[in-house]
Order: C-alpha cells, then sequence, then structure tokens
C-alpha cells in the first residue's frame, strides 16, 4: 500500500455467519469487543487500540478517537501532543457491551489494554484474529491492501 493512503478497516466485509463463527473463537470478552468494534465502526486497529475509558461517553453511545491512536506520538516524542480527534457513534448494543465489560473490569486506563498495562499491540489481528480464523475454519479474515 503506497504510504498516506487512508485505510477504513483492516477486515474484509464478513458475513453474519463468518461474524459469529470468527467471535465465538476469540478467547477473551476484549478481544470479542474489539472484533465487533473494528467491524461496526470500519475503523482500522491503529485507530481504536489506544481508546481509553475516558474517551468513551456511554449516556450517548461515543467514542473520542484520536488518529493512529493516542499512544503513537506520546511513544514517538516523549510527550503528550494534540491529535486529530473524532467522535464515533457506537450502537446501543456495542456501547452497552464495553460498558458492561469496563465496568466488570475496573482501574482499566485503556479499553483494551496489552501487557502492563500498555495499550493494546499493533500485531493483535496477525497474533489473535487471525489464529481464531483458522481455528474456526474461516478464511482470512483481512482486507486485501493495495499493491502500489
Amino acid at each position: 500500500m503506497h504510504q498516506g493512503a487512508i485505510v477504513t478497516s483492516d477486515l474484509r466485509p464478513l458475513g453474519p455467519e463468518e461474524r459469529e463463527r470468527l467471535l465465538s473463537a476469540l478467547r477473551s470478552e476484549g478481544d470479542r469487543i474489539m472484533l465487533r468494534l473494528l467491524l461496526e465502526t470500519g475503523r482500522p486497529l491503529d485507530d481504536l487500540r489506544g481508546a481509553r475509558v475516558s474517551d468513551l461517553d456511554l449516556d450517548w453511545g461515543l467514542l473520542r478517537l484520536r488518529r493512529g491512536g493516542r499512544d503513537v506520538e506520546e511513544r514517538e516524542t516523549g510527550e503528550k501532543g494534540e491529535q486529530e480527534a473524532e467522535e464515533i457513534s457506537l450502537s446501543p448494543e456495542l456501547s452497552a457491551a464495553i460498558g458492561d465489560y469496563v465496568y466488570r473490569n475496573p482501574g482499566k486506563v485503556r479499553i483494551f489494554e496489552g501487557r502492563c498495562g500498555r495499550s493494546m499491540g499493533p500485531k493483535w489481528i496477525r497474533c489473535t484474529l487471525l489464529p481464531a480464523a483458522i481455528r474456526s475454519g474461516l478464511r482470512d479474515p483481512r482486507a486485501e491492501k493495495d499493491q502500489e
């Protein structure tokens, strides 16, 4: 893919049966919620993985996202900087699922935490989603990327 291209999703379109098989093959509730968020919003993983609990507005069903995830700029510069932000609407079902997940996991800073409380890593699709697809008998769920 050429630099500067906008990727709207890391996943190819999945039919209802494929979605259910893939969701049931994931081993953790957080992974299932991440997949639902990827599928519902069509956003790339990088935009979603750094989302913090404080970015949620469950009363209005909104999630505030920073392009490329919040932690990207902090890691590169060592400083918190201003990043382009956007609010996305969540379905009532997904909003409720995220709210329940956060409620059952108190003390989380990030909605989707990887190791040591850091944001989920960029390898989630390769290391978590692809093995789940294999377990469920699905073909590769990743979107085909431009070959430019």
